[in-house]
């Protein structure tokens, strides 16, 4: 052989090799394929076949049992009856697809299974050495998967996957929360895919420690439930409230704590006035000497995601009382006395004329100020007395009295 033989030898052994390996007889199908009772299975199938140098007339599929029983053929009459109606190919057999349907799957199509491919005017061939058997498996569980930490009103996702033989028909998912649902859909290996649904929400405090479930409902019926870590929300202080001592006396000193509920716990406490100005940071506020001009306040509490205030308080504050001012005028016999308490609580307040105590004839109560006023017959006194009194004390003023005139 001439030195520029040997080059177009070798190049025609490569080629001839190159064609033997591409135009043989194979099928690749997985040895076996999970399935559940009463769902469906794809058996994932291609074929390949020797290049037949001319059109091919037809093409006719075939997938037995291995004992010979014909369970799908495109004349039905050729089936076996257990398979008849539930088996299909799902594959375009002209363009070398033969993965093959069972729907519903029953106990009893264990396998193992082959395909024959029947080339009109060509060949015919069946791949024996490409057995698949189908293994029945419990519904599987779904993962759940959700952020360890969500924060009140951010849009958080969670997503809930499951495996499955049966895309055609897919798991149904249910989830415990509202929300916006996504399907999503992934082919895995071996005849198995992927299902997940996503969610879409926004968490709320109520979310707070409580889990988040999903239900998976198989073709079939069968069910699945899986719970996630339960969910920890984030959110702002609610609840801020403040604990004190309502009732106090004046010049007393009182203590008031603020609480609320928050995740993280409040980090920060302020405490402010009606009018905003700051009085004092720390949960608990000492509030020394204790007046009737002590005015509302409130309490802020803080954290990382955000900040809210308690409702006003206002001490009840008690004291005992003082007369701010009395007056009284005569016209003859008759006086009109006016006595102005001030008091917490409210104080009986009489009128002492001539050692007589009288009652006064109109009484008015604003804030801690009661007015008493009353019209009678002077007499021969000189003098009225004011008096009042309460649960913490007692008070009098003598007023003069001119018989004629006023004063």
């Amino acid at each position: 052989m001439g030195v520029f033989k040997w080059p177009l030898f070798f190049v025609f052994l490569w080629f001839k090799v190159v064609q033997t390996e591409a135009s043989t007889w194979t099928a690749t199908v997985p040895s076996s394929v999970q399935g559940i009772d009463g769902s469906c299975v794809v058996i994932p199938c291609s074929y390949n076949y020797p290049e037949p140098g001319k059109q091919i007339a037809g093409y006719t599929g075939i997938w037995y049992k291995v004992i010979e029983d014909v369970i799908y053929h495109k004349d039905k009459n050729q089936i076996k009856q257990e398979f008849k109606g539930r088996t299909e190919l799902v594959g375009d057999i002209t363009q070398k697809n033969c993965s093959l349907k069972i729907d519903p799957l029953r106990q009893s199509d264990r396998g193992p299974f082959y395909f024959r491919i029947e080339l009109g005017g060509y060949e015919r061939y069946s791949y024996r050495n490409n057995e698949v058997s189908i293994t029945f498996i419990s519904a599987p569980q779904p993962t759940v998967s959700v952020k360890e930490e969500v924060v009140e009103g951010q849009t958080v996702s969670a997503s809930c996957s499951v495996s499955h033989s049966c895309p055609s028909s897919p798991p149904e998912f249910t989830w415990t929360h509202s929300g916006e649902k996504h399907f999503q859909s992934q082919q895995l290996t071996d005849g198995q895919w992927k299902a997940t649904s996503v969610l879409t929400f926004h968490p709320t405090k109520a979310d707070h420690n409580k889990p988040l479930s999903c239900t998976v409902r198989y073709k079939g019926g069968l069910e699945r439930k899986q719970a996630s870590n339960v969910l920890k929300v984030k959110y702002a202080p609610v609840n801020v409230k403040v604990d004190y001592k309502s009732h106090v006396k004046e010049g007393e000193t009182v203590q008031l704590k603020c609480s609320s509920e928050a995740n993280p716990p409040a980090n920060s406490y302020l405490w402010k006035n009606k009018a905003g100005a700051r009085l004092h940071q720390g949960q608990s506020y000492k509030l020394i000497n204790v007046s009737r001009h002590t005015g509302a306040l409130y309490c802020t509490a803080n954290n990382t995601v955000g900040e809210s205030k308690s409702s006003p308080v206002q001490l009840n504050v008690s004291f005992a009382p003082e007369i701010k001012k009395i007056s009284c005028s005569s016209e003859e016999d008759v006086v009109k006395c006016v006595c102005i308490v001030e008091s917490s609580p409210p104080s009986m307040v009489h009128f002492v004329l001539s050692d007589r105590v009288l009652s006064s004839n109109k009484t008015e109560t604003h804030g801690f100020n009661t007015t008493e006023t009353l019209h009678t017959k002077s007499g021969s006194s000189e003098f009225v007395q004011c008096l009042a009194f309460n649960t913490l004390g007692k008070v009098s003023l003598t007023f003069p009295l001119a018989v004629k005139g006023k004063m």
